[in-house]
């Protein structure tokens, strides 16, 4: 009987679960965690990474409910309420199923590494080299750094985007020139 009962005892023993140790588990987020890292979807050196990661706009956070999408077409992403944009549609677009949060106490696009984004060239041509530095991006060829106040004024913060100015109300390539008052003023689109 006692040996039944060793037995049953064993059996119980070598079912039961591993006991886990002291080691507290890894953020989520991390590798080992319990999600997908955040890998962050534009490169710094993309020629639209200005524009999509809003690096003229405040963009420090601690959680996801601190960043938001915004501008026209939903490309910005950026903390605070509806981050503003130009209003054009950039020629290339976010994928859908990336995310707009907090990663590395940024707001930024984000996936869990499966997807790409497409490099900023123009249909048929061959891409070209980028243009000078802005703020913490690079501006595409043709573009330069604008610099502005908001609707602020010299009292606000100052602001960077890429751009091309049209200060004499010409514009090349089919392009209008559109004055954005509290933006960095007349610029092509």
């Amino acid at each position: 009987m006692l040996r039944a009962l060793v037995v049953v005892v064993l059996a119980a023993v070598a079912a039961a679960p591993a006991c886990k140790g002291s080691e507290s588990a890894l953020p989520a987020g991390e590798v080992g965690g319990g999600e997908p890292s955040r890998v962050p979807l534009v490169p710094k050196d993309h020629a639209l990474y200005a524009r999509f990661e809003g690096t003229a706009l405040e963009n420090a956070c601690s959680d996801d409910a601190a960043c938001s999408k915004g501008g026209c077409s939903g490309e910005v992403c950026a903390s605070g309420d509806q981050p503003p944009g130009t209003c054009d549609v950039p020629e290339v677009q976010i994928p859908t199923a990336a995310s707009c949060g907090c990663v590395s106490g940024e707001c930024v696009w984000y996936s869990d590494g499966s997807l790409t984004l497409a490099a900023a060239t123009r249909k048929g041509e061959a891409a070209e080299q980028a243009g000078p530095r802005c703020g913490d991006g690079t501006c595409a060829a043709g573009e330069t750094c604008i610099e502005y106040y908001g609707i602020a004024g010299p009292r606000g913060p100052k602001f960077q985007t890429c751009g091309i100015p049209c200060p004499n109300g010409k514009c090349a390539d089919g392009k209008k020139c559109i004055t954005i008052a509290d933006g960095p003023g007349p610029v092509c689109q």
